[in-house]
């Protein structure tokens, strides 16, 4: 079924007429050539927006391959689930793990990597999305972080680093800077502190005044 179909409930207006003919009826005849026309011009810029997307795209790529049993780097982009953050689909930092041995090459642009035993993380990737370790690169997290029966990373407050009141309309808002599992430090964000007491009961704040 098409997106259209599921959209409005039945199959979309044939655009194309199989047979090429003509008729006595100039309504239905320029009617037939002003639909011939328009699906030409859809057909030229479909065109031309994938080669300005294409151009665009590999402006930013550069060619990296591997050999089977190289080290890599590799970067992953944990998302928090938007029902904990005060701003929607707040993303942390990207970060890099390992490294991990290539094991095998699969297709023209993606590896399969030898995760940590007991990894929840499927081991293919993206080129994109590695980086070979040089020489005496030191090992930045060997430590995958942790993922739930859906596949989604699990990220969960560790620490809280300072506390402040903010102001929202009439009403004063305690908040308290969070240290996330699988980020650093600096990654820590200000959240309100009854939506981590709420998201979070049993995570413990330690400041009297919240």
């Amino acid at each position: 079924m098409s997106p259209f179909q599921a959209l409005y409930g039945y199959a979309p207006p044939h655009l194309v007429f199989p047979i090429p003919s003509s008729t006595s009826v100039a309504t239905v005849e320029n009617y037939l050539q002003e639909r011939d026309l328009m699906l030409q011009l859809l057909k030229e810029e479909l065109s031309k927006a994938q080669s300005r997307m294409k151009f665009i795209a590999d402006k930013k790529r550069s060619d990296r391959t591997f050999e089977v049993s190289d080290l890599v780097f590799l970067k992953l982009q944990p998302y928090r689930q938007t029902s904990i953050a005060v701003r929607m689909n707040h993303k942390l930092s990207a970060k890099y793990f390992g490294p991990f041995e290539v094991l095998q090459k699969i297709g023209v642009v993606s590896y399969k990597l030898k995760l940590s035993v007991g990894s929840r993380i499927q081991p293919v990737f993206h080129v994109s999305q590695l980086k070979k370790k040089i020489g005496l690169q030191a090992v930045l997290s060997p430590q995958l972080p942790s993922v739930d029966h859906a596949n989604q990373f699990v990220i969960e407050p560790i620490a809280v680093l300072d506390t402040r009141i903010t102001v929202k309309g009439t009403y004063e808002i305690p908040q308290v800077l969070v240290q996330w599992c699988n980020s650093d430090p600096t990654d820590s964000t200000w959240e309100d502190a009854t939506h981590i007491k709420d998201q979070f009961p049993y995570f413990i704040l330690e400041d009297k005044d919240i």
